[in-house]
């Protein structure tokens, strides 16, 4: 699975930060390089481990 795949993943499980979703969107636009996908991709990794992403429930 490529890293924008695990990105689209994650953003559908998780709720976060609007600044966050903002600057992810913004690098992203900007640089679309695998390797700078995964950073990104570990970073939103990093903040639900940390508990600033909150699981979206199913209903």
């Amino acid at each position: 699975m490529s890293a924008i795949d695990e990105i689209n993943e994650l953003l559908s499980k998780y709720s976060f930060p609007l600044a966050v979703l903002k600057d992810v969107n913004h690098r992203l636009e900007c640089c679309k390089d695998e390797g700078y996908v995964k950073q990104q991709l570990r970073y939103l990794e990093n903040l639900v481990v940390a508990g600033n992403a909150k699981i979206i429930l199913e209903r």
